[in-house]
């Protein structure tokens, strides 16, 4: 059996990407668009409506009460290896106001651990950690100041269900 190749780290002791430069992207407003006009998603899976307290990725809110929401599959990476994976999202089920505060870490996800993965630019895991409540942006700035990572995606801990992504800013 041949041996597995080394994973490169992208953790670095003093990142140089400062974390007030960092930008978090929800998903693209069109793909809750086409979920509520089709009643399917990208891969023709039967979108599910139901009543629940799941975070959407579009204006990235997570309600305290529950609210009509769509279930539906999203693929956050390119369909270019095996990373690129297929999973479950939450979008709500009429039009909300999407993410627009790209330089600010969603407040809703501030005071959860969370599951940080980093990707590289060809789409490969390079590295990932549970960033306690609160760290996140700043393990995502370690992340991000490896030249080998590309972006950051943020997950739940529980289900590591996609949240949104962080990139380095412009």
């Amino acid at each position: 059996m041949a041996p597995l190749p080394s994973i490169r780290y992208a953790c670095r002791v003093n990142p140089t990407v400062p974390v007030d430069s960092l930008k978090y992207l929800a998903i693209p407003e069109e793909v809750a668009i086409e979920a509520r006009e089709k009643k399917r998603d990208r891969f023709g899976h039967e979108v599910e409506a139901l009543r629940d307290t799941g975070p959407c990725r579009v204006c990235l809110r997570i309600a305290s009460e529950p609210e009509d929401l769509l279930l539906l599959s999203y693929q956050p990476l390119p369909d270019t290896g095996p990373y690129a994976e297929i999973g479950p999202i939450f979008v709500h089920a009429k039009r909300c106001e999407p993410y627009s505060d790209s330089a600010t870490f969603p407040a809703d996800f501030t005071q959860r651990r969370l599951v940080l993965r980093a990707y590289g630019h060809d789409g490969r895991i390079v590295d990932a950690t549970v960033a306690e409540a609160a760290t996140a942006p700043e393990r995502a700035a370690d992340f991000l100041s490896g030249d080998t990572v590309a972006e950051v995606h943020v997950r739940h801990e529980s289900y590591t269900c996609f949240a949104f992504k962080i990139v380095r800013g412009s």
